[in-house]
């Protein structure tokens, strides 16, 4: 009961005070400003008291904060530090420390009324530890030896007796010693002890330069040390390490203000110096990895941009001022780099353009850097060579290129051509030789690219059409501009290399290419209207290089079912002028002349009647000549050792009794055409033969006809070249092939597949709607053939 009654006088006060504040809020609040004021005028009348009172004195070994202070009673009463000089030597806290070069005492001044006792060795304080604290891991960021705790002072006296030179000390020692000589250099200003503050700051630097953040400090205090001492600072030179810094170095607005102030433009060195200062330039690392490549090809895409330098307008001149690494002082450095211009006051956007330019120079080399990373011992190699960018590979400062050129160059000679082996280009070049002797068709295409740096061309080139020489196989080379470059996909040029192709097979189908029909082949060329003089060169040159390494014969079937109307009409045209002129025709021409018109889709007839309009005019009732009969006298036929069977008496033709006349074979003729052999090699007389059947094999092993696939039968075989040529096939085309071919159409693609899989590691063919052959591997499976 009591507690309710407790609870209801509660809540009763509570009510009333709640009506009372309600009723009387103006006058609560009026009292409450009033009261405040009040506290506010007592509180600022205290302070200002009790501030014309001195607080009590310190005793001299009570250790005390450091940082810099206004000057006052109780700081008059200490000592002000000393400089010592480099020649003295003097006693802390028991231990000798020579040659100077610090401030001894309780504080120094600074040049605004301000004290800082941060970097004064003052020796009143103790510095006495059982174990030093050598690596300074007791000291803060900016150490101040009236701060620092008694085993920190010992370790950085012992420092300091030690000679300064001692790595096994943190650099939280070599700092608070540093404090000191920006204190001296630019508090005092005493230009006599420059050169020496500058010398030992060096020696520091030496010693401690693997602290980048010491490196810094002590990099730009020698910078402004010199300018204060007026001593030259050395120009800068464009370095990758720049491209990190926080800001610009003062070396570097001081060469380009100077620049600037002479020429009123930037050339490409001293733009490269400013772009790579920048403080938020960074350098990526194919332009870090490959820097003097970097900087050649920066400097040829400025002169590219800018021929007559970069003009640049600053809007105020150099004002340097000297921020101390202790965070005690700040002052201005006065000098004659004020009338400067100040590079980082440019106006404008070069900045930008600079730095896309970086960007842009640096995707460049992308792919030589990858290629230096995994081989870095064939950074001087061709194939690394050919990777850098165009304008790096025509520089003579590139000696891979440069020097194969050059040695290319003599070995063509006045005629500006030569032939050769290709296993010669390749070691002229300085590739290394294929572990499996074939030349492949990157190999090829590398050892093109070479030679279009050096403007020559090489045929047979695999670019342009033909097939990869291998390494006994004869290449020719000849000066051309560019690399001699054509367009292989031409029709007018496409059309007369098909010419060419057909018309050397025609000048082997007799099994005797002779030197006068390549001299046929060639007026062909030079008669073919529409063609540049790049491209009669490169087709005289393979004609002249196919004549010993004929071309494939499934590449050329391939490419005359590609051809139109016109040009496979062109191509048997060729074939026929290269037979019909001859002095006879054989029945192997005639054969391949067929076969050849068969191929192209053309009637028979044509081959008979354009042999006989090419052939001597005769009587009406006499035969066509096919040979002519040539008697000579020359080397006799033995006679056989055997003598025939005695005919009877009756029997013997009466013709016997006259001597029988004796067969030779003319001598001259023979070792004639030995000679023509050796010119030109004998070519594939058979390419267009009819399919012979293969003799009867074990029903385990299934034939393999010739010029099929490694690995796939025949019919196999044709299904796929039907897909490299088509690319895809509609699924139901695809099955009625196979089934012509004797084959089940998904049993087909699964055994294709397995094979690609041998060869390429990955399936050949996608089965769907369509029936797709992978674009990829399609090229590779050309490149494989080409091998072949």
């Amino acid at each position: 009961m009591g507690i309710l009654v407790v609870l209801g006088l509660i809540f009763w006060a509570l009510s009333e005070a709640y009506h009372f504040v309600q009723q009387h809020g103006a006058a609560i609040a009026a009292f409450a400003i009033v009261a405040g004021a009040i506290l506010l005028i007592w509180s600022i009348g205290s302070r200002a008291l009790f501030s014309g009172k001195a607080p009590p004195p310190i005793p001299a070994q009570t250790e005390r904060g450091s940082t810099a202070a206004p000057m006052n009673r109780a700081t008059s009463k200490r000592t002000p530090a000393r400089w010592v000089g480099p020649s003295e030597s003097v006693v802390v806290q028991g231990s000798q420390i020579a040659g100077g070069l610090f401030y001894l005492g309780d504080f120094v001044q600074l040049d605004d009324r301000r004290t800082t006792d941060q970097y004064a060795i003052n020796p009143k304080l103790s510095a006495s530890a059982a174990r030093p604290d050598i690596e300074g891991s007791s000291m803060p960021y900016w150490p101040s030896y009236a701060d620092i705790t008694p085993a920190a002072r010992k370790a950085f006296i012992n420092w300091m007796a030690e000679g300064r030179s001692s790595r096994a000390y943190g650099v939280g020692h070599v700092f608070l010693f540093f404090y000191g000589l920006e204190h001296r250099a630019f508090i005092d200003a005493d230009s006599s002890s420059l050169p020496v503050l500058i010398e030992e700051v060096q020696r520091l630097l030496i010693v401690y330069a693997d602290n980048n953040s010491f490196r810094g400090y002590a990099t730009r205090f020698l910078s402004y040390a010199r300018i204060a001492a007026d001593i030259p600072i050395t120009s800068p030179t464009p370095s990758s390490e720049r491209a990190v810094s926080s800001e610009m170095d003062v070396a570097t607005r001081l060469h380009l203000g100077r620049a600037l102030q002479q020429k009123g433009a930037l050339g490409p060195d001293d733009a490269l110096l400013w772009v790579l200062a920048i403080p938020d330039v960074y350098l990526r690392t194919p332009a870090v990895r490959c820097f003097d490549e970097f900087g050649r090809l920066f400097r040829h895409r400025f002169n590219e941009r800018y021929p007559n330098g970069l003009a640049l307008r600053a809007a105020g001149n150099i004002r340097l001022s000297y921020k101390a690494a202790s965070n005690a002082f700040e002052v201005p450095i006065a000098g004659s780099h004020e009338r400067y211009p100040d590079i980082c006051q440019v106006l404008g956007k070069a900045q930008d353009d600079l730095k896309r330019m970086v960007q842009e120079c640096t995707d460049e080399l992308d792919s030589f850097s990858r290629f230096v990373g995994r081989r870095p011992d064939s950074r001087e190699s061709m194939q690394a060579a050919l990777l850098l960018p165009e304008p790096l590979q025509r520089d003579p400062a590139n000696g891979r290129i440069h020097l194969f050129g050059q040695k290319m160059h003599r070995s063509m000679g006045e005629h500006k051509r030569a032939s050769t082996k290709m296993r010669n280009m390749l070691e002229a070049a300085g590739f290394d030789m294929p572990a499996n002797g074939k030349v492949t068709p990157g190999l090829a295409d590398q050892l093109g690219s070479a030679l279009d740096r050096i403007d020559i061309a090489i045929e047979p080139d695999r670019r342009y059409g033909s097939g990869v020489p291998q390494l006994d196989d004869q290449v020719i080379i000849f000066k051309a501009d560019g690399g001699g470059k054509v367009d292989a996909e031409r029709p007018g040029y496409r059309a007369v290399k098909a010419q060419v192709e057909v018309a050397v097979l025609a000048a082997a189908a007799d099994g005797d290419a002779s030197a006068d029909e390549l001299k046929r082949v060639v007026a062909g060329v030079r008669d073919a209207p529409g063609l540049s003089p790049i491209e009669q060169a490169r087709l005289i040159a393979y004609a002249a290089t196919v004549f010993n390494s004929p071309p494939k014969q499934d590449r050329v079937m391939r490419k005359l079912g590609e051809r139109s109307p016109d040009e496979r009409t062109a191509i048997a045209d060729a074939a026929l002028a290269i037979i019909a002129g001859n002095d006879s025709v054989d029945a192997d021409e005639v054969r391949f002349l067929e076969r050849l018109h068969k191929a192209l889709g053309l009637p028979k007839e044509r081959v008979y009647s354009a042999l006989h309009r090419s052939s001597p005019q005769q009587g009406a009732d006499e035969p066509v000549a096919i040979s002519q009969e040539v008697r000579a006298e020359g080397v006799p036929i033995p006679v056989s050792e055997k003598p025939p069977a005695a005919l009877p008496e009756s029997t013997r033709p009466e013709a016997e009794a006259t001597p029988a006349l004796t067969i030779r074979i003319d001598a001259a003729r023979l070792a004639r055409t030995q000679r023509e052999t050796q010119t030109v090699s004998a070519l594939l007389a058979n390419i267009f033969e009819e399919d012979v059947p293969s003799p009867p094999e074990p029903a385990a092993v299934a034939p393999v006809a010739t010029g099929s696939l490694d690995g796939l039968d025949a019919a196999h075989t044709e299904l796929v070249e039907l897909l490299e040529i088509r690319g895809s096939l509609p699924r139901s085309e695809f099955e009625q092939r196979a089934k012509d071919l004797k084959l089940l159409p998904d049993g087909a693609i699964e055994r294709i597949n397995d094979w690609a899989f041998d060869q390429f590691e990955e399936a050949i063919i996608e089965d769907g709607h369509d029936v797709v052959m992978i674009e990829h591997i399609r090229k590779r499976l050309a490149e494989l053939r080409e091998a072949a």
